[in-house]
């Protein structure tokens, strides 16, 4: 059965998540906000001790890589990627998607993974490779905290752009 949606359906699910909007808020707390507290809490010294001095700029500090530096950049080996700081499986293989531009991207992150927060332009993308100009939505993992990278418009297409750095990978087990 094809759904095609009409018009009230179309204002139905509008209202609804108008309605949720107020409520979803209080949950997508920024890292280190007092209103959300976090499954997997380490203090500055248990972060730094698990952390490459650039894991902890880009997971702890909000920073983004360099491109191209991420060993999942351009990966396709099926499996699943987890949050470095914790170990949640944040992202499956079966939706990522190649872009020639340098960071890892993705259409989706499982549900119930991550949370997502407001952040200042990248400075590290061109107007033609991202198509905001202002603001985007952070990532962030919904069990620790960590920065993943930025949800936006990139070369047409709403995606995760997720820094490398931030994640580890577990390749699906064969046979």
């Amino acid at each position: 059965m094809t759904h095609h949606p009409n018009r009230r359906a179309f204002l139905g699910t509008a209202a609804a998540t108008a309605l949720a909007a107020p409520m979803a808020k209080a949950h997508t707390a920024p890292p280190g906000s007092e209103d959300f507290i976090y499954e997997v809490t380490r203090t500055e010294e248990e972060w730094r001790a698990m952390l490459t001095e650039d894991e902890h700029r880009i997971m702890r500090e909000n920073g983004t890589e360099p491109r191209f530096s991420s060993e999942f950049w351009e990966t396709e080996e099926a499996g699943h990627y987890h949050c470095k700081g914790c170990d949640l499986t944040i992202y499956d293989s079966a939706q990522k998607t190649l872009r020639l531009i340098g960071w890892v991207f993705y259409h989706h992150a499982r549900p119930n993974s991550v949370l997502m927060d407001i952040d200042e332009w990248p400075a590290q993308m061109s107007e033609t490779e991202i198509e905001e100009v202002r603001q985007v939505t952070e990532v962030h993992c919904r069990r620790c905290g960590s920065h993943l990278g930025h949800y936006l418009i990139v070369q047409g297409e709403m995606l995760h752009c997720i820094n490398g750095a931030s994640l580890t990978f577990a390749a699906d087990r064969s046979g």
